[in-house]
């Protein structure tokens, strides 16, 4: 990675942004096509290819193109302000004082995430995981059985703290954007190591997408204002060939995931197996969204996944509150689809959530309300401050994954936020304040005139 030279202003009056990463651009591009894709395909092929009936009728598109409709106007009443940055003028143009404080936070949330990696290595050990599970993934290319990421599997309040490599790779990145620290790329460069080791041994692909897609948005927002217009252009046009790479991306994984069980099942190629699964992801979402909408809508039921991070949380978790206070518990899901759809495609589709959780006005109301939340971090974003900097590209990645799941309530999301968070105030503070801090906590321990 390369360090970006600032661009210099010029007399063009288009303000600064990028249209895919933007909320309603993001929806547009992603969420959309995904809900009419769904639509389309007939109920013999959902059948056929992944295993369950259509449920996704004629009225649910309807509903969800209602709910994005909705997020996408709100989420552009921000933008309608004229005094928006220039978009050629230098982003996101932070002071040198932000930036050094910025080096020095990294420090502490790189050494937070290896500590969390080191907890989640200990983990696994504790639980059987040998070398030799890891070296038998390598050679046979087939992780299938979920063994190691049984073993693996996350201590709420502890292994969290991995996910602080979220934020460091973004503060990590918009350093990078200001001037060059190679320590950061060797840091980046690991953790991405670690997130493409959890993507294939305990196939979580999301940890990889949550890393890489904040690094995309933000050098994609960087060269979106570049003085020669081939390069923004280029960048405008860039879904044509991010669709292709997040397919590719996707087969790469599923290779080693379920390629070898369903070759020897079904036959066929490689191609046809990874794009078909990878459709498959998204329609059946869309579907499974369909059957909690049918079936989860149990009188007296709590919002679950739109306040995940909560139930999910230390103590909260191991108290198991959800399951106590709320009529059939957080497995009532699993339990639909098996009896409903197939388990083995689960995503339950972060544009149902909402619906599930509020109703159909009351999930109208919460599209409403967070496409105008959004869209305001994005003004922000795109207006170089420096907290909606930190957290706009971790924002990115749920709006790409709306279709499938709710990302930005997810408990995995909050530490990075919190984190983030931060770290702007702290580079926010004058260097008054601190020094009146220093000046204050001499006052009180230096030694008065008498004493020994």
């Amino acid at each position: 990675m390369s360090q970006i030279d600032p661009v210099t202003t010029s007399n063009q009056t288009a303000p600064r942004g990028l249209w895919w990463v933007s909320p309603a651009g993001a929806v547009a591009f992603v969420v959309i096509p995904t809900i009419l894709l769904a639509a389309y395909i007939s109920d013999a092929a959902f059948r056929s290819s992944w295993g369950t009936p259509k449920y996704f009728t004629g009225a649910f598109t309807i509903l969800l193109l209602q709910g994005a409709g909705i997020f996408m106007a709100t989420s552009g009443i921000p933008l309608w302000r004229t005094d928006r940055k220039p978009e050629l003028s230098p982003w996101p143009g932070l002071s040198k004082q932000t930036v050094d404080r910025l080096v020095a936070a990294s420090n502490v949330l790189f050494w937070a995430t290896m500590f969390g990696y080191a907890a989640f290595g200990v983990v696994g050990i504790l639980r059987g995981a040998r070398p030799a599970m890891f070296l038998d993934v390598l050679i046979s290319q087939n992780n299938l059985s979920g063994d190691l990421k049984t073993l693996f599997a996350p201590v709420s309040g502890v292994t969290t703290l991995t996910q602080v490599g979220v934020a460091y790779v973004v503060l990590a990145v918009v350093v990078l954007l200001h001037r060059k620290q190679p320590k950061l790329k060797r840091r980046i460069g690991i953790l991405i190591g670690l997130a493409l080791a959890r993507a294939f041994f305990l196939t979580e692909r999301l940890a990889i997408l949550e890393v890489v897609i904040p690094i995309v948005v933000l050098l994609a927002v960087v060269w979106a204002g570049h003085p020669r217009y081939g390069v923004r252009a280029a960048i405008r046009w860039a879904p044509v060939v991010l669709v292709p790479a997040a397919i590719a991306v996707f087969a790469v994984f599923e290779y080693s995931r379920s390629w070898n069980f369903y070759q020897a099942k079904t036959g066929g190629s490689f191609v046809d197996f990874a794009i078909d699964r990878f459709a498959g992801y998204y329609a059946t979402a869309y579907n499974n969204g369909s059957i909690a909408m049918d079936y989860e809508a149990i009188p007296g039921r709590l919002p679950l996944r739109t306040l995940e991070a909560f139930w999910s949380a230390p103590v909260i978790d191991q108290l198991n509150l959800y399951d106590r206070l709320s009529p059939g518990g957080d497995g009532n899901f699993q339990e639909l689809l098996v009896q409903y759809g197939n388990p083995e495609f689960n995503n339950p589709s972060g544009m149902f959530d909402p619906f599930v959780d509020y109703g159909h006005l009351g999930g109208l109301i919460w599209f409403a309300v967070a496409g105008l939340i959004l869209g305001l971090i994005y003004r922000y974003f795109t207006g170089g401050a420096t907290w909606a900097v930190l957290i706009y590209p971790i924002l990115v990645t749920g709006l790409f994954e709306l279709p499938r799941y709710m990302y930005w309530t997810q408990g995995r999301v909050l530490p990075a936020i919190v984190a983030l968070l931060a770290v702007a105030w702290y580079a926010a503070r004058s260097p008054d304040h601190d020094k009146d801090l220093v000046e204050k906590e001499h006052s009180l321990t230096a030694p008065v005139r008498g004493d020994p």
